[in-house]
């Protein structure tokens, strides 16, 4: 992929940038656990694409949780700063090629559904946060990765139009919906959607299974 085609490169973080994914499976069972419940496969697959509140109040409304939605928020963004800081780092190659993209003058943005008391630190933490010129949070429009909305946003917040841009997304939901927004995508490996690997392939423009492949 020549990203000098490009003016600009809007990253997801977890999954993509972070070796993140595990965080929250144990922000899952540590929540679940505190209350006698079992984290299941469905639950996970309905709430991974939502922003937090959704997903407070769909299990709130699932599981009967006495805590109100805040509460249940709060308690999720305690457990999940915590493990941020001291148990996620960067996935292969992603300093050196978010780097060699700043040298070569494209502009950066990430598009997440995580909070940002919770990403900031660690982006900071391993000296990628300057790189990026703009943020998007799906917190902030409160439409989830299904659709173009959030890379939408972290395009015009650096100026520039979806065409002019490509996008980095690991799982197959966000793809699609960069899709829809008529950007330029490239898939990433993770080893959380590895089971979706094939279809990614067949949806996005371009795959890596690593940023080295990319320098």
């Amino acid at each position: 992929m020549d990203i000098t085609k490009f003016k600009g490169a809007i990253f997801d973080l977890d999954g993509t940038l972070l070796d993140s994914m595990h965080i929250w499976h144990d922000v899952d069972e540590e929540f679940f656990r505190r209350r006698n419940l079992k984290v299941t496969k469905e639950y996970v697959d309905i709430i991974k694409n939502m922003h937090l509140p959704a997903a407070a109040v769909y299990t709130k409304e699932k599981y009967n949780i006495q805590e109100s939605v805040d509460e249940i928020v709060d308690e999720w963004l305690d457990l999940c700063a915590q493990g941020y800081l001291n148990n996620v780092d960067l996935k292969d190659g992603v300093y050196e090629y978010l780097k060699l993209l700043h040298e070569k003058g494209i502009k950066m943005a990430f598009a997440t559904a995580s909070e940002k008391q919770v990403c900031e630190g660690v982006l900071k933490k391993h000296g990628i946060f300057d790189f990026f010129g703009a943020f998007a949070y799906v917190s902030e429009i409160n439409i989830g990765k299904t659709e173009p909305d959030i890379y939408l946003l972290a395009a015009e917040r650096m100026g520039l139009n979806a065409q002019d841009c490509v996008v980095f997304e690991d799982i197959i939901e966000g793809i699609r919906g960069a899709k829809k927004g008529h950007f330029t995508v490239c898939g990433v490996y993770d080893k959380s959607s590895a089971k979706d690997e094939e279809e990614i392939r067949t949806v996005a423009d371009y795959y890596i299974k690593s940023f080295k492949e990319l320098l």
